[in-house]
């Protein structure tokens, strides 16, 4: 399993658009987070938590998924899964590590972007305050960042093409999902995208329809879960 890893690790960061595309995800949460520090208020009555540095991400959430997504479906676009799965049969090793590989990616580049929002934070921000909801958010968007590739990759083995699943992954997150909570708010409690990102925010209890920020981050994962494995379980099963 180590040298699966290793192979696919080289993979991953030998495609270019790969790698600008991971660190495009972590510079537009910096980028994002000094223009709300240099607006933030500079009286001694405001303070600003990490958290209103942060609001970026949704911007890195969307780019994680799309690379979750194209980590497999760019391999069956340009058909050099054939191979890989010619040198190595058992598949589910090579999803695994195919997964190791981008969870591992996404988590190292949340935990440095959070770093460098807490650094801008401290340097550009007067009355600058980290508390305990602001050390949740950050292990939250950590967690995210890891769940939403690993769903994004499901997408990818189900779908096998790059484009369609990305738009499939955008679709659900951002269109069906904030339709069915503004129509039908009774529904909220399943929706894996916004209880799974509400970790990634300033919640205090459960002040909304979803449900609680561990209950939907626990939902969250088992969606993605689910999903990976159903996309895992075909490209076992489909020809390649």
């Amino acid at each position: 399993m180590i040298h699966l890893v290793r192979s696919e690790w080289i993979k991953f960061r030998s495609v270019r658009s790969t790698l600008i595309t991971l660190f495009l995800a972590g510079g537009l949460v910096v980028l994002i987070a000094v223009v709300a520090a240099v607006q933030a208020p500079s009286n001694d009555y405001s303070v600003t938590h990490l958290t209103d540095l942060t609001s970026g991400v949704s911007i890195a959430a969307l780019i994680f998924g799309a690379l979750g997504v194209q980590v497999l479906g760019q391999e069956y676009r340009f058909n050099t899964i054939r191979p890989t799965f010619t040198a190595m049969p058992r598949r589910w090793r090579v999803l695994t590590a195919k997964l190791i590989v981008i969870t591992s990616a996404c988590a190292a580049i949340s935990v440095v972007m959070v770093g460098f929002c807490y650094l801008v934070g401290s340097l550009l921000v007067t009355n600058f305050e980290v508390d305990g909801v602001d050390r949740r958010a950050a292990l939250g968007i950590v967690l995210f960042s890891v769940g939403w590739s690993a769903l994004g990759m499901g997408v990818g083995a189900i779908v096998r093409q790059p484009i369609a699943g990305i738009l499939i992954l955008l679709a659900e997150a951002f269109v069906v999902e904030s339709l069915i909570l503004g129509l039908l708010p009774d529904l909220s409690k399943l929706l894996p995208f916004q209880n799974g990102f509400q970790m990634t925010i300033r919640v205090y209890g459960n002040d909304n329809d979803l449900q609680s920020v561990l209950g939907g981050g626990i939902y969250f994962f088992a969606v993605a879960a689910g999903v990976w494995l159903i996309g895992a379980a075909l490209a076992n099963r489909r020809d390649a």
